[in-house]
């Protein structure tokens, strides 16, 4: 296979030409999609090299033959995140779900440090955060449309009033019908948090009989399940939404919460030997293209504290 198709599969560039040629190629063997992969490993790995753009749009397309029905993935910018026809991926894959109305599952895993734009089959858009794990439908019943979080994400939801549109998260469901908001929520940490940008959204916890939480515009929901503590609280929602351009916002947050944060963004792992400094609360702002010493360069400033890289981890220390 002419290597110059990989490239233009990959930017999406392919005509339909192209791409029929290319799909036959990859239903002739195991060892073809295997070398589809590696290239796109590949191509990734220059891109992220070479610019500081990260946020994808993943748009899906089906293309229908007599055969099967197969997935192309069309990138638009800089791809962050590895996908390929088939669910081949490890970030990317399609399992077939039991109900019969709504289809495949799709299942698209972000890597850390990366960020992904994916719209839906309803027209909802979803912005993926790094290490977020985002399971959905190829196309959504008539009654209700249903997705499943572990991670952080901004929905902007399609309304239809017939049909409310449901987070599963680990901790809480979201239900909406037509809305825009922030959910993070994420399998190992203690903490989550709902931002409502506008709409109404809401939260009823896992597993109890609890009365629904309802939040409105400007408010987040933040819960806690080490301390049992919850809030509702007036933000500032664009400090909790501007992930999506590649800024990071902490105001007034624990140094321990950063920490969490500091190593998804950067795939480092960071030992605090300093247990008092994880209670201190920091202020500031980042981009994604910032490396991780000159953030900690500045967040010493408020409160000092020393710091040394062994391999791939970070160590502070008084």
């Amino acid at each position: 296979m002419n290597k110059s198709l990989f490239i233009k599969y990959f930017t999406g560039d392919l005509s339909e030409e192209e791409e029929n040629a290319l799909l036959n190629w990859l239903d002739q063997s195991q060892s073809n999609r295997e070398e589809l992969q590696n290239e796109r490993k590949l191509f990734d790995m220059l891109l992220l090299n070479t610019s500081n753009e990260v946020v994808t749009d993943v748009k899906l397309s089906r293309t229908f033959t007599e055969k099967s029905k197969r997935w192309i993935i069309q990138l638009s910018g800089l791809a962050a995140i590895f996908l390929v026809a088939f669910g081949l991926g490890t970030w990317f894959r399609t399992n077939q779900n039991q109900n019969e109305i709504s289809g495949k599952i799709n299942v698209v895993e972000v890597p850390i440090g990366q960020r992904a734009l994916i719209t839906l089959a309803d027209g909802t858009k979803v912005w993926l955060n790094a290490k977020s794990r985002f399971s959905f439908p190829d196309h959504f019943d008539k009654d209700s449309r249903t997705v499943q979080l572990s991670g952080e994400a901004l929905f902007d939801v399609v309304h239809n009033e017939a049909a409310p549109f449901l987070v599963n998260t680990p901790k809480y469901q979201v239900k909406v019908f037509g809305t825009k908001f922030d959910v993070c929520s994420y399998i190992n940490s203690s903490i989550f948090e709902t931002t409502l940008i506008e709409g109404k959204v809401t939260l009823s916890k896992n597993n109890t009989d609890i009365k629904p939480i309802e939040l409105k515009p400007d408010e987040q929901f933040t819960s806690d399940t080490l301390t049992g503590k919850s809030e509702i609280r007036k933000v500032a929602t664009k400090e909790f939404t501007s992930w999506i351009d590649g800024i990071y916002s902490f105001n007034d947050q624990l140094f321990s919460s950063i920490v969490q944060r500091l190593e998804r963004y950067y795939g480092t792992k960071i030992e605090v030997d300093y247990p008092e400094l994880l209670d201190f609360k920091f202020t500031g702002k980042f981009r994604q293209s910032d490396p991780l010493t000159e953030i900690l360069d500045v967040v010493k400033k408020s409160k000092f504290f020393n710091y040394k890289q062994e391999d791939n981890k970070i160590i502070i220390y008084k």
